[in-house]
């Protein structure tokens, strides 16, 4: 009997061995391998009021990098979050290793198009593989920012593609007179200081379905945002920002000389 039982146990043990063996590991970052739909998910998710104060303008320099996984001209260049940068998962290999912060213990955020898109939770994966420790995935995304009332920003391509096409969309220069009339402004704006937004709110488009963008002085400057947000609150449909602003548009005008 005794022996018997020595036989057993020795079996069970080595049974487990084995199971445990072949069992396949889970990546450090994924609460499971996939969802019930079938996505990708991370275990670091935050919300909108987490992402909100690393977004704000103007840029703290200590706030967490926050990076766009969707593509480029279809989705980030059309409208992402203000300040985000963009990585595309399907480039993430070629791309993150030069955009991506030096220090491996900086925060960073990944978004994309929501709970139905996964293209952040991957990047998010293989932003571990390269030993970055602090990721974070804000899994509402795009659609979850615009429904708290954030408008979206356009990046320099798209403004140089609509001016190029001489779309029919309405660029507001939100900076204070003085400094749109010595520096100059993008082509086709027009001026609209936010400090005199109420004052010169006659000078929107009549139609609230008309496209609008505000911009100022770049990250470090919140005008354009105030407007944005005065204008939607107006009942204006489509506004957008382009958070970059007038000295990202002035860089790449130069650097086209």
């Amino acid at each position: 009997m005794i022996s018997k039982l020595k036989l057993f146990a020795l079996a069970t043990a080595v049974a487990l061995a084995a199971g445990c063996a072949q069992s396949p590991s889970t990546p450090a970052g994924a609460q499971s391998a996939e969802s019930a739909e079938g996505l990708v998910r991370y275990r670091n998710v935050v919300d909108y009021a987490y992402v909100k104060k690393h977004a704000a303008l103007p840029r703290d320099e200590k706030a967490a990098l926050v990076v766009d996984s969707r593509p480029a001209a279809r989705r980030y260049d059309i409208g992402h979050i203000s300040g985000a940068i963009n990585i595309p998962d399907t480039n993430f290999d070629k791309l993150a290793p030069s955009m991506l912060p030096a220090d491996k213990k900086a925060e960073i955020i990944f978004y994309c198009q929501g709970p139905t898109c996964d293209l952040s939770a991957k990047s998010a994966l293989k932003a571990e593989k390269l030993g970055y420790t602090n990721i974070k995935v804000y899994e509402g995304g795009i659609p979850d920012w615009e429904a708290k009332g954030e408008p979206l920003s356009v990046s320099t391509a798209f403004m140089q593609k609509i001016i190029a096409e001489k779309a029919d969309i309405v660029l507001i220069d939100s900076r204070p007179a003085r400094r749109v009339q010595n520096e100059g402004t993008i082509p086709g704006a027009i001026n609209i200081s936010d400090s005199s937004f109420d004052k010169e709110v006659g000078k929107l488009p009549q139609d609230k379905q008309k496209e609008i963008i505000f911009f100022c002085q770049g990250f470090a400057c919140d005008l354009s945002d105030k407007s944005a947000k005065k204008a939607m609150a107006l009942g204006y449909k489509k506004v957008r920002t382009y958070a970059a602003g007038h000295p990202a548009w002035k860089a790449a005008a130069e650097g086209k000389k």
